[in-house]
């Protein structure tokens, strides 16, 4: 239910969102396949579902300011991953528990009801360090019969209701059940000495709303002040912990982001006592990647979503859109094999395929929304080029996607070079929108993404290899009123 404010920031939002929707005609750099906000800053996918024979997507939406300030959720709604509805904001900063920001969190479905958790954000004034103290996070619960129209808020937990030991930074529940209980994990930055220390904690319930904290998951190093993001699941038999730290030190072909998205194979299924993991596996390596969240398909596979961005990026590299940023991933399918985890383009994406295409038709007739299905017998003299600047290839055992040349520099915004140890690569799968690309390398094994600004449109392929290239139709789009 949505309250006085809630209304009014409604009706201000709709007439923005209308304003915009009709000048992004005219915006070349508006993608064709992936979701975006109509106006304002896109982060975190949240409440990732299927309920009621249709996918919801949720995402981090401020409409107001294209640099991302209040905080609310924006709400696709599809039957196919290929045809939307925009439904609007569904989840507004319009509470006492809330009102500095709804931030990111999931949702849960159980006998046809759909349960929302998130972080209710409150920031007071004062000369605060807004780590120890200055900020409170609240963990809110609404439910909805019909994913559109939500029941009123519940504060389910606050500062007082987590354990001792950590610091005001707890946010994004993420909830599934197993067996009779249901449970949640948050992520939290530790108040440890000489410095913070990143974690998961674990919490359980017997009825959805009452909270209890069991256990914590923490690394067997100190790595990252902060995990956000956290998503628990079982694939393939093992369980695997999703999350986002904040605070590692940057090491080339290893960890090269400002901040990192990966996982870590848990060795344990006893939630009861505290874990310690280890290794941790970067899942996407390229310029555009965080937040990623996690639900089950009509098909029962484990489907994936990402933010296509990062925070706190901009002294590194930007985005060249005016009155928008960001976007949304494709969905990717997982799976765990060789002890590790896949990501595969979801089968949906397959009925966006049209014509086949030469490399002369996309120059030509300056496509640009395709996908690349490349076979390589031999990697050595492997050389993909983009927009004449975005150069993907094989060199000396390493995987490197990179910006080169002067118009590699205009439409990299910044961006220069990523990489990975990798001896052999024996097939790519590349999908290219009118501002992104997402590889796809060895059958998913490892996978790069980045936002880019061609001035033009073009592909080179050079090696030893065999291809097709598909023209990718748009999604379908429909506005509610």
């Amino acid at each position: 239910m949505i309250s006085v404010l809630g209304k009014t920031l409604k009706k201000a939002i709709k007439k923005l969102e209308k304003e915009s929707l009709l000048s992004a005609k005219n915006d070349k750099y508006r993608l064709n396949y992936h979701l975006m906000p109509p106006i304002g800053w896109l982060n975190d996918p949240n409440g990732l579902c299927y309920y009621n024979n249709e996918y919801n997507i949720f995402f981090q939406y401020s409409p107001f300011e294209v640099n991302g300030e209040l905080k609310f959720w924006g709400h696709y709604k599809t039957k196919d991953l290929i045809n939307y509805r925009y439904i609007g904001v569904s989840v507004y900063p319009d509470e006492k528990y809330d009102c500095h920001g709804a931030f990111s969190g999931s949702a849960f479905i159980e006998n046809n009801k759909m349960y929302i958790y998130y972080t209710g954000n409150i920031e007071l004034r004062g000369d605060y360090d807004y780590v120890n103290e200055g900020r409170e996070s609240n963990t809110i619960l609404i439910t909805s019969n019909d994913g559109i129209n939500f029941d009123n808020k519940k504060c389910i937990m606050e500062m007082k209701d987590y354990p001792d030991g950590i610091t005001n930074h707890i946010r994004d529940p993420k909830v599934w059940k197993e067996g009779n209980m249901y449970y949640m994990v948050q992520g939290v930055r530790r108040n440890t000495k000489p410095n913070n220390k990143g974690a998961v904690i674990i919490f359980t319930s017997e009825d959805k709303v009452h909270w209890k904290y069991l256990s914590m998951i923490n690394s067997k190093e100190d790595f990252a002040y902060m995990w956000e993001c956290p998503d628990l699941f079982k694939l393939d038999g093992q369980y695997i912990l999703i999350t986002c730290p904040q605070g590692v030190k940057r090491v080339e072909s290893l960890y090269e982001n400002i901040y990192l998205n990966g996982y870590f194979i848990v060795p344990e299924d006893n939630f009861k006592n505290d874990i310690t993991v280890d290794k941790f596996f970067i899942l996407d390596k390229g310029f555009d990647f965080y937040a990623p969240q996690t639900f089950i398909d009509e098909n029962n596979d484990r489907v994936m979503i990402g933010w296509m961005g990062l925070p706190d990026i901009d002294e590194e590299y930007k985005n060249n859109t005016e009155t928008w940023q960001h976007c949304l991933t494709i969905a990717r399918t997982l799976s765990f094999k060789n002890n590790r985890v896949y990501q595969t383009p979801h089968k949906s994406l397959e009925k966006l395929r049209r014509d086949t295409l030469s490399i002369e038709d996309i120059k030509n007739n300056n496509i640009d929304s395709y996908e690349v299905l490349i076979d390589i017998k031999d990697s050595k003299d492997l050389q993909v080029v983009i927009s004449e600047g975005l150069f993907i290839k094989h060199q000396n055992n390493k995987f490197i996607l990179e910006f080169m040349g002067d118009i590699g520099k205009t439409i990299g915004c910044g961006r220069t070079k990523r990489s990975v140890e990798l001896n052999t690569i024996y097939n790519l799968r590349i999908f290219v929108d009118t501002s992104s690309v997402e590889v796809f390398i060895n059958d998913g094994s490892d996978v790069f993404t980045t936002r880019y600004y061609p001035l033009s449109q073009s592909l080179k392929i050079k090696g030893d290899v065999s291809y097709t290239i598909y023209q990718l139709d748009s999604f379908a789009i429909q506005v509610e009123n």
